[in-house]
């Protein structure tokens, strides 16, 4: 009896050996009662170190930024420092195992920090754009081309048309003062027309003419002569230069008005009689010099008044494009010169994000434009043209807003209490 009480803790020690690690026998099955084991320090420590698996979707999402900047830094041969590249690889395996432990995840996070700074202006949106861009576009042309040629042909058209009409303008303007001087110097030498009627050439001269005179010059000059100093070759001369002169003067304003202006029209002394054969002189000339003076004078004073009747107009129609349109259209195409060119350098460097909205730097451009037009100070102390300039401020809009800095500066320097 007693041996068999002596042997029973041998063989419930045994049997409890004999089990497989687990819960607790059920008490209500007749077995022994066997208490839960306690862990040892060294097991209590291990189970302590372990930290928690995060598996968050926002760990994922990262996770994929991070491979992403660092395949593309390995494409285009980017340094990247071995800590940043071993934190993303371990994020990877622990996700792949089901979850990312606490401190991976906080490694990852600061692997895809240091990764953004070193891939920069690169960023992760830009490459997940770039792929779809380039498969929707393998040759894409953005819709600034277009807006650059349509721009470019109304600046070519516009600068011809006020590069014709200033040349033309100012011939005919150099050409009514010499016709004016003319004029003066004819009506010194020839004086006043008569009030009788010249004589054809085969009326013979009355015996009160001057015999030393010969007759053609006294149908010329009359009965005095050639004036002092002065040989007819000179003055008829003068009179084919006058009459010349006056021709050219109608045929620029005729141009002019047609070609830039696009009035098709004809000039109101024409309809009244004028025309090109009333602008010549006299076949043969044997008539009265200073008669023929005087309806040459009569004749040309309705053409000059055409032609700076024109010249005016054309004067202002184009000053105004000059000032307020062409400024703008310049830097409408600086500023797409820019967009293009940015958009070539983007997508180079797979920094182009879709849905990129140019209108702001258009507008920009536009208003910078038509400063550039109304101020006449802008270029000061630069030698280039505004229209120069115009395509500077489209291209470089900071160059627009230091102008408007230092012309603020300038009106606070100046104001009421700094005087």
């Amino acid at each position: 009896m007693e041996e068999a009480t002596a042997n029973q803790p041998t063989d419930s020690a045994n049997s409890a050996e004999n089990q497989p690690p687990g819960p607790a026998a059920n008490p209500g099955s007749g077995a022994g009662v066997v208490e839960p084991s306690v862990p040892t320090a060294a097991e209590s420590k291990t189970v302590t170190a372990d930290p928690p698996i995060l598996s968050v979707r926002y760990l994922a999402h990262k996770l994929e930024e991070a491979e992403l900047l660092l395949g593309y830094a390995a494409e285009v041969g980017i340094k990247v420092g071995d800590q940043e590249r071993d934190n993303v690889l371990k994020a990877r395996i622990a996700s792949d195992r089901g979850g990312i432990p606490e401190p991976t995840a906080a490694n990852l996070l600061a692997a895809l920090t240091t990764l953004a700074v070193s891939v920069r202006p690169v960023t992760v949106e830009s490459l997940r754009a770039w792929p779809n861009l380039i498969r929707a576009n393998p040759k894409p042309i953005p819709l600034l081309t277009p807006v650059a040629i349509f721009v470019g042909c109304i600046i070519v058209v516009f600068s011809l048309l006020t590069f014709v009409s200033k040349n033309i303008s100012e011939k005919i303007t150099v050409n009514i003062e010499n016709a004016n001087e003319l004029v003066t110097k004819l009506r010194a030498e020839l004086g006043p027309a008569p009030f009788s009627t010249n004589p054809p050439a085969t009326v013979t001269i009355p015996a009160a003419g001057n015999p030393l005179i010969p007759w053609q010059d006294q149908i010329w000059f009359g009965s005095s002569g050639i004036p002092a100093g002065l040989s007819d070759k000179e003055v008829v001369s003068d009179l084919q230069q006058f009459a010349a002169t006056m021709r050219e003067v109608d045929g620029y304003a005729r141009q002019l008005k047609k070609r830039c202006l696009f009035n098709f029209t004809e000039p109101h002394y024409a309809q009244s009689g004028t025309n090109r054969m009333s602008l010549e002189l006299t076949p043969g000339l044997n008539v009265r010099l200073s008669e023929e003076l005087t309806e040459r004078v009569a004749e040309y004073q309705q053409v000059r008044g055409f032609g700076n009747q024109v010249v005016e107009k054309a004067t202002v129609y184009y000053g105004a494009i000059a000032i307020s349109i062409l400024p703008v259209l310049y830097a409408l195409l600086g500023a797409v010169a820019y967009l293009l060119r940015s958009y070539e350098q983007q997508s180079k460097n797979r920094t182009l994000v879709a849905g990129e909205k140019p209108i702001a730097r258009l507008l920009i451009a536009g208003i910078g434009g038509l400063v550039v037009g109304q101020f006449n100070n802008v270029a000061q102390g630069i030698n280039i043209t505004p229209f120069a300039v115009a395509f500077l401020v489209g291209y470089a809009v900071d160059v627009f807003f230091t102008f408007l800095e230092g012309l603020l500066q300038m009106f606070i320097k100046r104001g009421p209490g700094n005087n």
